[in-house]
């Protein structure tokens, strides 16, 4: 990388240089023996870079940089956790919208289901075998509303 550096650096003073010397004598006779030594000047400096640089370091550098595999993340676990919650907070919707007053939440990867109303329950067991799917659930107790 300190080659590209070098590099770099010594086309950005080659560029200010010459930048200058148009800037302030733009109108000028000696116009075109300026511009052969700026061009001569350029040229030097290019080859000066060109020899100086350490290619093989520099070839290196970029193999090492090729060469670092992309690390993959897991998330899996991750992916399962969220899809759990999204499906939990399904389940209280559908419930919710049938009118049924529960507690829902996720243990140990079964979706449990607590009824204020035992009243409830049977309702709520085919709405929850309707649109569970693949879910696992459970009703985990009745509350001793009627």
């Amino acid at each position: 990388m300190d080659g590209i550096r070098h590099v770099a650096l010594g086309c950005c003073v080659i560029s200010t240089v010459a930048g200058m010397i148009r800037v302030f004598w733009p109108e000028n006779t000696f116009a075109p023996v300026i511009n052969a030594v700026l061009a001569l000047y350029i040229v030097t400096a290019g080859l000066q870079m060109l020899r100086t640089t350490d290619w093989p370091g520099l070839t290196a550098q970029l193999y090492r940089l090729a060469d670092v595999t992309v690390q993959r993340n897991d998330y899996t676990d991750y992916g399962q956790d969220l899809t759990r919650s999204v499906s939990v907070d399904a389940v209280r919707t559908v419930l919710q919208q049938a009118g049924i007053e529960a507690a829902v939440m996720m243990r140990g990867g079964v979706c449990c289901v607590e009824l204020v109303r035992e009243s409830d329950r049977d309702q709520a067991q085919a709405l929850l075998a309707a649109s569970c799917g693949d879910l696992p659930w459970e009703i985990s107790g009745g509350g001793k509303t009627p």
